[in-house]
């Protein structure tokens, strides 16, 4: 949000937010609405504000390049009224994991595609504070928590130095789409119970059951953005040519003199492009593509000096090692599968007569001659996984959805996956993509 006059006022509002709720500041009413896309505070507690190289006046991204994948355990507070409004359902739930992965991860294929690794991966959380085994979704029907009145975190909260706590309800009497009470660096929460991150339950997961422009899930990763120490794009406006000490604390973010809604492609001020793709501004959930390095670096050191104990160390890198052999149809791909996201499979059939196709997943690899193919899976391995057959789509690509579990157990394993085809007259087999599972 732009920065308003420091006064003395505006400063004991910061100390309420910390405790209730979020700052409706002017510069974040959506236009023609009178919803706020941001409650989180520009201005913040400096009491520790320069201990880091990423505090609250200033950033050093040097020390901080992400070369190490680390994982954030998650456990989402869903909060109905009485009526049932606010539900969501596992499925919901699971999908806004999976956007935070791609976003964070600039996970190829996915909409962030374009944007930074910032090598931070998130799961739903799989032990509870006590050890006990856990979906990470805890759910709730209280009209005043609903509300977001009350302290409510206050007996709901799970440890917040190793748990997000993400709470899902109307987010300041349905009055903002999303908001964490103070930066990390900020100090007035940390390591409280009222650390936390708040979404309005109808603009979390994708598809968000509030509809667009706000149902992609973004809302969240902005959020996120701000829990790990990211400023909005556009704070103080377009500061100085001191751009780590200035505006956004960040140099590869371009200058903002005002937030930018919508997706106004071609924007401009403070004589650059105004950053409109980055997820730290306030354009729609289809607009935003990325992270910049430097965020990314400011979030890393955020975690390493503010939230030590937070994050725990990644599993394998995913990897997709194609192998073919004799009359195999070179025509099936599939992505690195990433823990706790969905990946998608394709078998490009364009030009061909295949009608029907589905893809079979075995622990085993192996080469096994049956002319005219080669089979590439191992038969007599354990099963995994078999996809439904499908139809091709418009006649070019045959799709399959297959979701990978946030188990850390099986980061490290491999998979060996091959298509199968069919028309009315015969069968076919695809080259094989041995899979390793992990971050």
């Amino acid at each position: 949000m732009r920065t308003p006059p420091v006064a003395t006022a505006f400063l004991a509002l910061v100390s309420y937010v910390a405790a209730q709720g979020p700052v409706f500041d002017p510069g974040s009413l959506i236009p023609g609405t009178s919803m706020y896309r941001c409650g989180t505070p520009s201005q913040f507690n400096s009491a520790t504000a320069d201990i880091a190289d990423c505090g609250l006046n200033s950033t050093n991204p040097g020390p901080w390049v992400p070369t190490t994948v680390v994982r954030i355990p998650v456990v989402v507070h869903v909060i109905a009224n009485t009526s049932g409004t606010g539900n969501l359902s596992d499925a919901l739930v699971q999908s806004q994991i999976t956007v935070l992965n791609e976003d964070f991860r600039a996970l190829a294929g996915s909409p962030a595609a374009t944007g930074f690794d910032t090598k931070i991966e998130f799961f739903l959380a799989t032990t509870d504070p006590s050890g006990n085994p856990t979906n990470g979704i805890r759910r709730y029907s209280n009209n005043s928590w609903f509300s977001d009145t009350g302290a409510y975190w206050t007996s709901m909260a799970w440890d917040t130095t190793r748990y997000m706590n993400i709470y899902t309800n109307s987010a300041g009497g349905g009055g903002v789409l999303g908001y964490v009470p103070d930066l990390p660096q900020g100090n007035s929460v940390l390591n409280t119970t009222a650390d936390r991150v708040v979404i309005l339950y109808s603009a979390f997961g994708r598809p968000a059951t509030g509809g667009a422009p706000y149902n992609q899930g973004r809302t969240c990763t902005h959020e996120v953005g701000h829990y790990l120490g990211l400023y909005h794009t556009f704070q103080g406006g377009c500061g100085t040519s001191s751009c780590y000490t200035t505006g956004d604390r960040i140099c590869d973010t371009q200058p903002e003199q005002t937030a930018r809604f919508g997706c106004p492609v071609g924007a401009t001020s403070c004589a650059t492009p105004d950053p409109i793709r980055n997820f730290m501004d306030y354009t729609d959930d289809t607009c935003m593509t990325g992270f910049s390095p430097e965020q990314g670096a400011r979030m890393r050191c955020t975690l390493a000096n503010f939230r030590p104990n937070l994050s725990v160390p990644g599993g394998p890198l995913a990897s997709a090692t194609v192998r073919t052999g004799t009359g195999n149809l070179n025509i099936y791909t599939c992505p690195p599968p990433v823990l706790g996201t969905t990946i998608q499979a394709q078998a490009n059939v364009q030009g061909t007569t295949w009608a029907l196709g589905s893809v079979y997943w075995y622990l085993q690899p192996a080469n096994v001659a049956f002319p005219p193919y080669t089979i590439l899976v191992n038969i007599n391995s354990p099963l995994v996984y078999q996809t439904p057959f499908v139809a091709p789509f418009f006649g070019l690509f045959m799709f399959w959805s297959v979701t990978i579990p946030n188990d850390p157990f099986l980061a490290g394993l491999t998979v060996s996956t091959q298509g199968v085809l069919l028309n009315a007259t015969g069968l076919g087999l695809t080259n094989a993509v041995d899979l390793r599972l992990g971050n």
